[in-house]
């Protein structure tokens, strides 16, 4: 079930992205079009789209890449690893990511809360901490994402390597009496 919820929240976060995406092609392509074509007035609004855009793209995508293992992991060393490396990179990478969130999570917070809220937009006279909040709701994210992780990392595949050895010893035992039936 909370599986379930926190695949439903990425998916709203890819979504979000991509309409985010289509938001800053219109809005740059709105300015260059003011611009160079005459008869289309400049507007001053897409300047700060493009920042709130830009910005809130670069967390979701941080957030996505936490989630598929693609942001902060790099795998540089390839897929034949001897087992207790492989167990010290993800310890290693558990310990920086988590030390990041606890930054992003933390010092967000209280960046947004003492700069973002106490600001507004010169153009538009939006408040900025629906821009600050991009931070904290990162390091939040992160922590949902890289918590899913470390379950199915530790508690997941231990599940599942003791189902399948389960039934790789049922399975093998009803071979070998099928093999003794059949030598008789």
């Amino acid at each position: 079930m909370v599986s379930k919820l926190i695949d439903l929240y990425s998916r709203f976060l890819t979504g979000l992205l991509i309409f985010l995406m289509f938001v800053l092609l219109a809005a740059v392509g709105l300015t260059v079009a003011g611009r160079y074509i005459p008869f289309i007035p400049r507007f001053f609004w897409t300047l700060e789209v493009t920042n709130f855009s830009l910005i809130w793209m670069v967390f979701i995508g941080s957030i996505i890449g936490v989630r598929d293992s693609r942001h902060f992991f790099i795998d540089i060393f390839g897929e034949n690893l001897p087992v207790w490396f492989d167990v010290l990179l993800k310890i290693i990478y558990y310990i920086v990511t988590f030390t990041v969130t606890y930054v992003f999570v933390r010092y967000g917070y209280r960046f947004f809360k003492e700069w973002g809220l106490i600001q507004t937009s010169e153009l538009t006279g939006i408040n900025l901490g629906f821009l600050y909040a991009s931070v904290p709701i990162a390091g939040f994210s992160w922590l949902l994402f890289l918590l899913q992780q470390l379950y199915r990392d530790i508690f997941a595949r231990r599940l599942s390597e003791h189902h399948m050895s389960d039934s790789y010893t049922i399975h093998h035992n009803e071979n070998s009496k099928d093999e003794g039936e059949n030598n008789k």
